[in-house]
């Protein structure tokens, strides 16, 4: 007969009072959070590496670990990094297990049987109404919302981007995530849909825009606190989208300290990629701030207007406002007494609605007509939404920043689809010393500096941005800008034309049809730098770097193959060279500048070089025997003295002088010598032949041979190969290094 023992159910796990800090028991490895598996989506998972953490553990960042240098501040201490289920156990927080919910508070147990679940917070059954509440506090994220089946915009948002800071938080952050809640799609890109719920791991992923790319930055969820309060972003309802987003916005900057000193316009760009442009109400006409509000409405352009601490109840001082339309009610009497009444629409997507003039509990609102008043209230029926005169809006805001938003994410966000898109044009160059660094108008060689030409077919609006390369760390930043010119119409550039020390130079104006000239050009001249130009227009237009083609103009060898048009006194001591080298068939490097030092001052500027004669030797070479033919050294000296000719001629010079002239005038120098050469072949002519900013003859001679050689080389391959996989450029470019 066998025996049946009656075996009791495990005991609950034990509570780890340690808090999770330097030589204490890690409260997460005890933890029954699901962790990371390796069934788990990439989207769900934030980005944790397939098959979770080493040993089962949590998410630790090692790149920005849980120290004071990720604080940024040594003032602080007594700093705990916790993660948010442990955050939320000192307030009530539930931890499910496989068969039990146990509540973690003083000295207090509570047990509700559970059914077995693979999340981290489960549902509890409808027999529990205890731990209803108990869950309340579980941690929430924005992947969370869509888990709950809950539709967008969430409940949650308001709360979400409302919340308290700490003395490490970054309002500006908050203003710009909240700004873009009304474009879902936008913020998904920066803070993709994650949670707490489904494969979690502790780390999320974000993502930011830096310099024209999109740059992942991934997080564990540990966040400092201390006494038991946040840091940074307050969790408002235990949300910790927006102290998350924080964490990998620090990690980004190198640490919570470098977040201090930003600007609401910064942040836009970062979490959305657009280009920005800050507006001061305070300082410019009010017809103006009229004119760009009415400009940017209609278009792909997200307004965001902020109220400054002195902002007028119950407007919510630092809180962003969008500004989503405009009316003009004829006949009323607006606030500063004129017939007609201007309206701004704005959203509080963070709370703190209007409750003055125009809302609808003012005098203003009843006065109007029900037709108006009904009309006015369907187009501000999104929750959020307000009238106030443009009288007010002028003295509640002080700034107003417009994130000019390109076609690619227009088509991305359906909240955007009824607005006209913008037409972008985008080119990543940089300013180099010696080529195309030539500095502010009005600079001696401010006509090398890059150029780019935009076709207008009518009226149009046209935005352009010019970007300096930067890095998210503290650096120090060029003063920038861009000049817009009328072709055709003389070297004084329009009124738009705008420069500043900022990491992003941006003018919104109003063009005429025509041909215009667009500038981005450094304070200095001679400087090194790679910028971002970004140009949108509403209106189709074509938009195009000015280049040129790479051509040989002028064949000057097949003009001077005899040598006639050298001097008397050249062809003088030619004749005597060729009775010495009488019985030379051949002249190889050597023997070449042996000959032209004898004759150099009649072709060149100073005496040969042996690269100078191994240039000349492969520029005459067809047979490929590492030698020139003594036949052709008359023709070549020929063509030596006409290129040393315009060398000078181009320079402006009448006699020989120092050999040595500006890079910059390469461009006029080959052409002088019969040469074109596009914008990157001549780039690469600076950086191999030119010292700094200074050419000397010798170099401006041998570019001159490398391009001759790479067309002839082009001809010949060309003739050979019927599809010949090399273009023009390509060649030129690898004989310039050759």
């Amino acid at each position: 007969m066998r025996k049946f023992m009656r075996t009791r159910s495990p005991p609950p796990p034990p509570l780890h009072a340690h808090p999770n800090g330097v030589g204490a028991v890690r409260d997460e490895l005890h933890s029954s959070l699901s962790r990371c598996g390796g069934g788990g989506s990439q989207a769900s998972s934030g980005g944790c590496p397939s098959g979770g953490a080493a040993g089962g553990a949590l998410f630790e960042d090692d790149e920005f670990p849980a120290s004071r240098r990720s604080l940024g501040d040594a003032r602080l201490t007594a700093v705990r990094w916790r993660r948010p289920h442990l955050l939320a156990g000192a307030r009530g927080w539930v931890e499910v297990t496989e068969a039990y919910v146990i509540m973690r508070k003083t000295s207090t147990r509570a047990a509700v049987p559970l059914a077995r679940t693979s999340g981290t917070c489960a549902r509890p059954s409808a027999k529990s109404p205890r731990s209803t509440k108990e869950l309340s506090a579980c941690p929430r994220f924005r992947g969370d919302e869509l888990a709950e089946g809950e539709a967008a915009p969430s409940p949650h948002d308001v709360v979400r981007w409302s919340a308290e800071l700490g003395p490490l938080g970054c309002a500006r952050l908050r203003a710009a995530a909240a700004a873009l809640a009304p474009t879902p799609r936008l913020l998904d890109r920066a803070a993709p849909p994650q949670g707490f719920r489904d494969h979690y791991c502790g780390a999320f992923r974000f993502h930011f825009w830096v310099f024209g790319t999109w740059r992942e930055v991934r997080v564990d969820d540990r966040l400092p606190e201390r006494g038991g309060c946040l840091l940074g972003a307050h969790a408002a309802n235990h949300d910790y989208t927006l102290p998350l987003l924080e964490k990998a916005y620090a990690k980004l900057y190198g640490s919570y300290g470098a977040l201090r000193g930003g600007s609401v316009a910064r942040a836009l760009q970062d979490l959305s990629g657009g280009v920005v442009q800050s507006f001061s109400l305070r300082a410019q006409p009010r017809a103006l701030t009229y004119q760009v509000l009415n400009s940017g409405v209609p278009r792909s352009t997200l307004l965001v207007a902020s109220a400054g601490k002195r902002a007028r109840a119950p407007l919510r001082p630092g809180a962003p406002y969008c500004v989503a339309g405009l009316a003009r009610v004829r006949g009323a009497e607006g606030a500063g007494g004129a017939p007609d009444a201007a309206l701004v629409r704005l959203r509080a997507p963070a709370g703190g609605a209007w409750a003055g003039a125009w809302s609808p509990a003012s005098a203003e609102w009843r006065a109007l007509a029900p037709p108006d008043r009904d009309l006015l209230a369907a187009s501000a029926a999104h929750p959020g939404d307000f009238w106030m005169s443009f009288n007010d809006f002028v003295q509640s805001f002080s700034e107003l920043e417009l994130v000019h938003v390109g076609p690619d994410d227009w088509l991305l966000e359906p909240a955007l689809q009824t607005r006209r898109p913008w037409r972008a044009v985008l080119a990543r160059r940089r300013w180099r010393r010696g080529y195309n660094a030539g500095g502010p108008p009005g600079a001696p060689t401010a006509a090398a500096n890059p150029t780019f030409a935009v076709q207008l077919p009518a009226k149009c609006h046209v935005v352009v941005s010019v970007t300096q390369q930067y890095a998210p760390e503290p650096a120090k930043l060029r003063a920038i800008g861009f000049a817009v010119y009328e072709a055709g119409a003389g070297r004084a550039p329009l009124d738009v034309t705008h420069e500043s020390r900022a990491r992003e130079v941006v003018t919104f104006f109003t063009l005429p049809a025509g041909r215009y000239l667009v500038v981005p050009h450094t304070r200095r001249a001679h400087t090194d730098a790679a910028f971002l130009l970004r140009i949108l227009t509403d209106e189709q237009s074509d938009v195009w770097e000015v280049n040129e083609d790479n051509v040989i103009v002028r064949d000057v060898a097949g003009e001077l193959r005899d040598g006639e048009a050298l001097p008397a006194a050249a062809r003088a001591a030619l004749a005597r060279l060729a009775a010495r080298e009488a019985d030379a068939r051949e002249l190889d490097a050597r023997a070449l500048r042996a000959a032209l030092r004898r004759v150099w001052r009649h072709c060149l500027c100073a005496p040969p070089s042996r690269e100078l004669c191994r240039a000349l030797v492969a520029l005459r070479d067809r047979a490929l025997r590492g030698a020139v033919r003594a036949r052709d050294v008359p023709a070549l000296v020929a063509l030596l003295a006409y290129w040393r000719g315009a060398f000078l001629r181009g320079a402006g010079a009448a006699s020989c002088g120092p050999p040595l002239r500006s890079a910059y005038a390469l461009r006029g120098l080959l052409w002088a010598a019969g040469v074109t050469a596009s914008n990157k072949v001549l780039e690469c002519l600076v950086l191999r032949f030119a010292r700094g900013v200074l050419l000397s003859e010798e170099g401006y001679v041998m570019a001159l041979a490398r391009l001759h050689l790479a067309h002839e080389r082009y001809r010949s391959l060309d003739n050979k190969i019927k599809s010949n996989p090399l273009s023009l450029e390509e060649m030129i470019l690898m004989t310039i290094y050759s």
